[in-house]
This record gives C-alpha cells, structure tokens and sequence, in this order.
C-alpha cells in the first residue's frame, strides 16, 4: 500500500479513536426491497446516497462512482453505449451489440438495458442505490453482480423551490443545473430540471490540429408531474431526455508498439506528423487520431409510476417507455496516424415495460409480488469506408505476408509505401494477377469514402417474469427474508451482409488457399484485403434464443441487540443469453451464447455504536459465476464468449464515524480475490485468462474520507472535504493476452467551500480531483490492422473548478 494511503487512513483512524460528544449519524432510508427501511435493516451491502451527499462527493455521474467505493469501478471504451460498471470484480466487458449488463441499471424503477444508458448527467436525482451481489428476485430484470438503483427528485405539493448551479473548471468545463418545484392546488405539483455540461476532452491529436477527444458536450430536460388523485391513490410521472454530441470515445493512447510500428510512422512522416507511441504518448496524452470522429447519442422516454393504498394492500404499476440512439460517425477504426479505415455505426434501441406489484402482511409475514414484462428492438449499421492510404497499406501487408509465406527474404516495405500510392506492391501482385486476365490490382478502394463493407444486425428481445418475496419477522429478533423469481427470456435477431467490397486479386488469392480454407463461400464470394487477414465475408444470419429460469434469494437476519444486526444471505442470479451480433459469427460457429449463473452467499454484520455516531458494516462474500459471459475484440469485431467459470471472494469493512458536530470520518475497505478458473474447455481467444484475476479487481482497494463543517457567523458556515481512493495492482483487460498488469495508484480529491443560510442559501465551492495528476490505464485493446500492437483508454487527469450554487 503506497505511502499516501497509508497516511490519510492514519489521520482517519486517529480522529475515530479521539471520540467526543457528536450529534448521531443520520439514518439511510432505502427501498431495496420495494419497501422503506433503514439500509442498516437490509440483509446485503448497500452503497447508498442522498443528493446532498453526492454532490458532496463530487458525484455528478455514474463514471464518479469509482471514487466512491472501493468494490465499484466504471469505465468507458470506444463507445459510451456499453459502458462497463462493475461490481467486486464482475461486470460487462466490451462492446457487445446485445449484451445485457451484470450489473444492473434502473432509473425511476425502469430497467436500463445498456450500462451506457446510465452514463448521463445526475439530472434532479435525488439518492442512488447500489446493491452489491446478485439480484436474483425483485428487480424488473434479474442481474449477476449487482444493480444500480436511481431515484428523481420527486414533486412536492407542499412548497415552491428553485435551485441553479454553475461549475467551471479547467479543460473549459461549464456546467450549468437548473431546477423548479411548483405546486399547483392542492393534489398537483410539477418539476422540470435541465443539466448542460461541457468539457473539452483529455486527448489531443496533433493530426488534428490539437483537436481534443473524449470530451463532453451533454444537456438533459426533465419534466416530472405528481397527481394525488385521492387520498389513497397517487400517479408519478416522469419525461426525461439528453442528448450528447462529442468526440467519445476514440481518444486511446498506444502503449504497446508491434512489429508494423514503423512502418506506420512512415505513413504520418509523409504527412509531416509524427506517430506517438509507448510511454510518451501516455505521459503527454496524446490519441494518434486522425479522423473528426463524433459519437452522437440521444436518449428519451417515461417513467409512470402508480401507487394505489387500499386497505389491506398497496399496489403499484411500474411503465417504462424508451427510446436510445446512438451513432458514430466517421471514427478512426484504425487508432493509428495512417488514414486507413473510418467507421460509422448508427443504432437505435426501443424498449418498454410494466410491471404490476402488491405489498400486502399476514400477521408477521411481509409480502411483495408481482408479475413484469418488456420488449426490446436493437437495430445497427455498421459501414466501414476507405481512406487515402487504405489501397497502399492493404498492399503491403499482403505482400508482406505473401513473401514471408513463400520463405523470401524480401524487404518490401521502400517499394510497397507511399509516395507510389497504387503501385508499389500491387506491381508485385500483378504477377500474380496478369496472367488470369485480372486487370484490377487494388485489394481495397483505390479512393476515399468508398463502402468497403456495411452490415446490418438486429435483434427482437422479450422477458416475462413472475415473482414473490416475503419478510417474517419473529419476536425473538429474528428475521427470515425469502423470495423466488420465474423468467422467460426469449430472443431472436442476426446480421444481414449489406455490401462487401470485391477485389478480384483478393478472390484469386483466397481460392489459391496460400492463407487457409475460407470458413464459407466459394470461388464466386466477394473478397477484399479483409478476407486476405483472415476477417472472412461471413453470410447473413438469423437465429433464435430463449430461456427459462428460476432465481432466488434467501436471508436469516438477527437482531443481537439494538442497532446490532448480523445476516446470512445465499442468492442466485441470472443474465440471459442472446444472438451473437457479429459479422463473423456464422463463420465461428458461434451465432448464439448462452446464459451466466451467479450462486452467492454472504455473511455480514451491521453494527451502530456510540449512541448512534459511529457506524460500522463487515460482508464477506463468496460468489460463482458459471457460464460466465465475457466479449472480446479481435482487432475487428467484437463477439462473446461463454469462458468457464469465475469466482470473487473477500471481505468489505465500512466505518463511518461521527468524530463531532464538525468532523465526520469514513473508511472502507474491500480485500478479494476475483479471478477467471476452470477454462480448460473454453475457446483458444480465451484460455489465457485461466486463473488470471478479472479486470479492474485489485485484491485490495480501499476509500478514506474526511469531511468538516462548522457555522462561522450566524448566517455563514465553512465545510472542507478530503478523500483518498487507493487502488492495488491489477489486469485492465480479459482480451490482451500480454498486457502488463497496471500498478497500484491513489487518487485524492479535495473540496472546500462556504454557505450563506439566509432567505436564500448561497454555496460557493473549489474543488481538486485527481490533485496529484495520476495517471492509470483503465482499459486495452488490441489496434486494429496493426498486429502485435496495443493500445489503452486512460483516466482522467487533475481536474481543478469552482461551483456556485443558489438555492430558494
């Protein structure tokens, strides 16, 4: 453990163990299981937060919740739209086109399919929830790792209230949120809220005239209307949509440079640029990006909740309404300074769903069930279009590749690159061609924006499930919570092969057979330099995948004394599978994958002590996941795999002490071991994860906080807050077999600030994030049309502001 994690747990263990009269911590209310309890009452570990404590805590999206606790992780790679959160080690890993999350996401009790559809500004939200372990019975939809529960600030009818705020920080961020409650009568109330946030982004491309990649460029409307419609009936409805349009996310650093490293240089020489690599491209930030790629993303849909209190049961309805749409264009699908490739992939998800649940007690059973249902349409494009040097390069690597085939000791490289464009190479290759009559010797388009090949995937989902969960509550203290949940998941979908670029030189060489037998097609199939790389024209595909399963959860709760409460909770969790939504997947055999079992068991104690100022909660978990469902990305395509099995074991410790009126103290610990086993029958792409530890788990992490506030005059107090976040050495990817493991780091954050309480309260804040500038490599990936070469998505860097913020 570094030195700096080491001394900031010092100051905290310190300033626990000097105790002095205090005020008692305040009491988290959740609705974990469909009903409100105290969190210190629920028998699994809970991450829980008001939205004064988020925005203490610097919590102004889900990325922010890494700094938060130390079993959650966050990352984003080339596309926001499968964002990866994680849980004790297990989350979704890569860009999968169907590929639900482990972790799941819902917002105003409706089920997000994408983590991605998460990454979106805390627009008026008024407390999150985070569950670890699976959650196999009361959510809309069943999750393996955990779920990620947040709530909108809901109307008042009793009072008028406004609220603005504005940030500014350096890389020119400006972030704006407004919000107004307005009570109209006495049944009705209505509040609309907006969120603009922009920032330029932490990657520059000096092939781009320091364009910056990565950034922010988001706003977001919320129109919430409450309606007590009678005493005893209530209607919730909430309109919401954001839309982003920046350059997320092609700004990658590379940090591993193969054996094509220099020939690519020469490609950016030609250009006058240089190609940055390995360490100095990290240290500096610099993407070798080289188009004006964009990601446009537009979310929209409803919330309505019903809550109907009759007078022996509660019934409420639950209906969702989405609609997500999200879209690159014109990425650099080559990450590198030659002008190779450019991609563009436009996809729409639509999605509804109800659910229908009662609350009703016999005697001293507790009782919630219900029945759920949604639809999902996924639809994408995917179109890869030519470049100025896409013809060039297509022809070195073949020639290359042909004369280290045929055993010649040949440099080709002075008379395969530019300046020659077209010839070059494809002079060599003529030889091959000519005497078949082939009078075309470009393995690509001989032009920019020409169609290599464009795809098209889709997939129509359905999930039904009907569940129960009950609470008996003994009079001898003790507690037993069991619930079950029946699914259905059924799916079907495929790829339809749109256009496929013909290059008769490619045809012939493939029908030689000098690089293998080609999985599929026959002399006549269209081939391009694609095919000659061993990326084959795959055919079209349709398939179908359902499923049905039975999840539970079972606790024993004991009270041993007030405020002292220890449990035992064992749980099955279920993610279902899907159509595999890759263009090679009928080539591989591999059009569909299954589903992923969790089976948990986790032993706590939830502890209040010192008349209610000191808090401390111990779990020890031990959880299996079977089938376990991993995607990976050849350098082409992105495709899932079902790899075995995984284990993630260990120990949390949360302490949070009240130390006086001013100081308040938390540190949390989380040891474990998460790691990939039994992979013995697994595919060749994954076996070299057989008993390596999953990404972003660390056997140790750990978050130290300390928090002061204290009044100044009548009307002004002062408030500082520190915070630690120590992460241990660990794996960033599953898909790079040779990527070093990234070393452990610490991040501190740091803010400060006055309030103003008066007829309206006024706070004024600065705030450090990442203060020491760390630098760590979150996730890898293998460079597309460059072998042996690999590249990595980065942190965010020292982020300095000011916000201002009026509440009335």
């Amino acid at each position: 453990m570094t030195k700096g994690i080491r001394k900031v747990l010092g100051v905290v263990l310190m300033a626990q163990a000097g105790l002095v009269s205090a005020a008692a911590l305040e009491e988290v209310v959740v609705t974990a299981q469909k009903r409100t309890q105290s969190a210190q009452d629920v028998p699994i570990a809970i991450t829980a937060m008001s939205s004064e404590a988020m925005r203490e805590a610097g919590v102004f999206d889900v990325a922010d919740l890494t700094d938060v606790n130390p079993s959650i992780s966050f990352d984003t790679g080339q596309s926001s739209q499968n964002s990866s959160l994680k849980i004790r080690g297990i989350g979704t890993v890569g860009n999968g086109r169907t590929f639900e999350g482990a972790v799941g996401v819902f917002i105003d009790g409706v089920y997000r399919s994408r983590s991605g559809m998460a990454l979106q500004d805390m627009n008026d939200i008024g407390g999150l929830e985070l569950l670890r372990g699976p959650q196999g019975t009361l959510f809309g939809k069943n999750t393996v790792a955990g779920a990620l529960s947040l709530n909108s600030m809901k109307p008042s009818i009793e009072d008028y209230s406004s609220s603005i705020e504005l940030l500014m920080g350096n890389y020119n961020k400006q972030y704006l949120a407004s919000a107004v409650n307005l009570p109209l009568g006495d049944r009705n109330a209505v509040r609309m809220s907006v969120v603009s946030n922009r920032q330029d982004g932490f990657l520059r491309s000096r092939q781009q005239n320091d364009r910056t990649y990565n950034q922010t460029d988001r706003i977001s409307a919320k129109f919430q209307w409450l309606w007590d419609v009678t005493d005893n009936l209530e209607s919730w409805l909430t309109l919401d949509y954001s839309k982003s349009d920046a350059g997320c996310c092609w700004g990658s650093v590379q940090v591993v440079s193969g054996p094509l490293t220099e020939d690519l240089k020469y490609y950016a020489n030609l250009r006058g640029l240089d190609f940055y690599t390995a360490d100095y491209a990290e240290d500096q930030r610099l993407t070798n990006n080289n188009a004006r790629s964009q990601e446009l993303r537009e979310d929209m849909g409803l919330a309505w909740n019903v809550q109907w209190s009759l007078e022996n049961v509660d019934i409420k309805s639950v209906t969702g309404v989405r609609q997500f749409k999200d879209e690159q264009v014109k990425g650099d699908a080559d990450f590198g300074p030659a002008h190779i490739l450019t991609l563009s992939e436009p996809s729409k998800i639509d999605f509804w769903s109800q659910e229908l649940n009662f609350s009703t007690s016999i005697g001293i059973v507790d009782i919630v069930a219900g029945v759920y249902y949604s639809e999902e349409t996924y639809e994408s494009t995917r179109i890869f279009e030519s470049d100025t040097d896409s013809n060039n390069y297509a022809s070195f690597l073949t020639t290359k590749a042909l004369t280290e085939m045929l055993g010649l000791d040949v440099n080709t490289a002075p008379i395969c690159r530019p300046p020659g464009q077209t010839l070059g190479c494809t002079a060599l290759l003529s030889m091959i061609g000519a005497p078949l009559g082939i009078q075309s010797f470009d393995l690509f388009p001989a032009t920019a924006n020409q169609r290599i090949l464009e795809d098209g995937y889709y997939q129509d989902a359905s999930s039904a499930a009907v569940f129960i969960h009950t609470q008996t509550s003994f009079d001898n203290g003790f507690t037993l919570v069991a619930g079950a949940r029946y699914s259905e998941d059924r799916k079907d979908g495929g790829y339809d092969q749109v256009y496929w670029y013909n290059s008769e030189l490619a045809q012939l060489i493939v029908s030689t057979g000098l690089i293998g037998t080609a999985p599929s097609g026959d002399i006549t199939t269209p081939r391009n330099a694609l095919d000659l790389n061993t990326i084959y024209n795959s055919p079209s595909f349709y398939d179908e995948y359902s499923s049905s399963v039975v999840t539970s959860t079972v606790s024993g709760q004991y009270e041993f004394a007030e405020d002292v409460m220890g449990y035992l909770t064992f749980s099955k969790g279920y993610k279902a599978g899907a159509v595999n939504l890759f263009q090679e997947a009928a080539n591989l055999q591999n059009t569909t994958y299954d589903p992923e079992y969790a089976t948990s068991w986790e032993l706590g104690l939830k502890t209040r002590y010192w008349e209610g100022r000191a808090q401390t909660n111990i779990a020890v978990f031990d959880t299996l996941y079977e089938n376990l469902q991993i995607n990976f990305f050849n350098g082409f395509n992105f495709f899932t795999q079902n790899t075995g099995e995984a284990t993630s074991r260990g120990i949390e410790i949360e302490n949070t002490v009240q130390v006086t009126d001013a100081l308040r103290t938390e540190l949390n610990i989380t040891y474990m071991r998460a790691e990939f086993a039994d992979l013995g029958d697994a595919p060749d792409a994954v076996r070299h994860l057989d008993g390596r530890q999953t990404p972003r788990a660390p056997d140790l992490s750990a978050v130290a906080v300390a928090t002061y506030e204290r009044p100044i005059t009548q009307y002004i107090g002062g408030y500082g807050r520190i915070s630690a976040s120590y992460s241990g050495e660990h794996w960033a990817s599953p898909d790079t077999p040779d990527e070093p493991t990234q070393g452990p780091y610490t991040l501190w954050d740091v803010g400060m600030g006055f309030r103003y309480f008066g007829e309206r309260e006024i706070d004024v804040s600065l705030f450090c994030k990442n203060c020491t500038d760390v630098t760590y490599r979150t996730i890898y990936f293998a460079a597309p049309v460059q072998k042996g070469s690999y590249n990595a998505y980065i942190n965010e860097p020292r982020q300095l502001g000011i916000s201002i913020k009026a509440t009335m």
